[in-house]
């Protein structure tokens, strides 16, 4: 079948971003710069008609979508998809993100996350943070991976050929997404309000850009 489109938009900063806090499950409210983020992202997608729009189920992305939907005056139709919300970080969340990586990567010889993504990629990084994980609840790449691609096989079934559909989502499940599906995100962690765009096809999904 021929494709959709998918404009996949990571949410404007937030309170937690600002401090520099891990921010997975748990969540605060877009900052005055996120909703300015927002806007920007509306300003990228101009001229694009969107046939559907879904975000996670977690406030600062749903915030984001209908501050996108407002600045384009469109009025699609919404829906969330919990598939799509952030990595859970478990124990770590809300704690100091600088602080806790350096933990996380001291066992490797390392200092900070993106030392450890360059000794073992991302799956690695992220494996490392379940097993540092005294709670036991930190996603493990197997985990998102399989909650992705549930979020992807409900697209297929809500959306239809040639469709333009916006998507809100977060910067780590983003970058995991691009990291399976073969696009390079060294060094390359998805801004705030950053895009980017996907064709979803009945049995794969191409990145057609990445962070715009």
């Amino acid at each position: 079948m021929n494709p959709f489109n998918v404009y996949l938009v990571r949410h404007g900063s937030t309170m937690l971003n600002a401090f520099d806090r891990m921010q997975g499950w748990i969540d605060s409210d877009l900052t005055d710069t996120g909703i300015e983020q927002a806007k920007q992202a509306a300003e990228k997608l101009q001229g694009i008609n969107f046939d559907r729009a879904f975000s996670s189920d977690l406030g600062r992305a749903i915030d984001t979508r209908d501050v996108i939907l407002s600045t384009l005056g469109q009025t699609p139709t919404t829906q969330l998809l919990p598939e799509f919300r952030e990595v859970n970080f478990g124990f770590f969340e809300g704690l100091n993100s600088t602080d806790i990586w350096h933990g996380i990567a001291a066992p490797y010889g390392k200092s900070s996350q993106e030392e450890l993504i360059e000794l073992g990629g991302l799956e690695e990084a992220r494996n490392a943070m379940k097993q540092a994980d005294p709670s036991h609840t930190a996603e493990s790449t197997e985990e998102v991976v399989a909650r992705m691609k549930a979020g992807f096989n409900k697209l297929r079934e809500l959306c239809q050929p040639g469709e333009n559909i916006l998507l809100v989502s977060h910067g780590t499940l983003i970058r995991t997404i691009a990291d399976y599906l073969g696009v390079d995100t060294i060094d390359n962690y998805p801004a705030n309000g950053g895009v980017s765009q996907l064709s979803i096809f009945e049995d794969q999904v191409v990145f057609e850009s990445y962070n715009q």
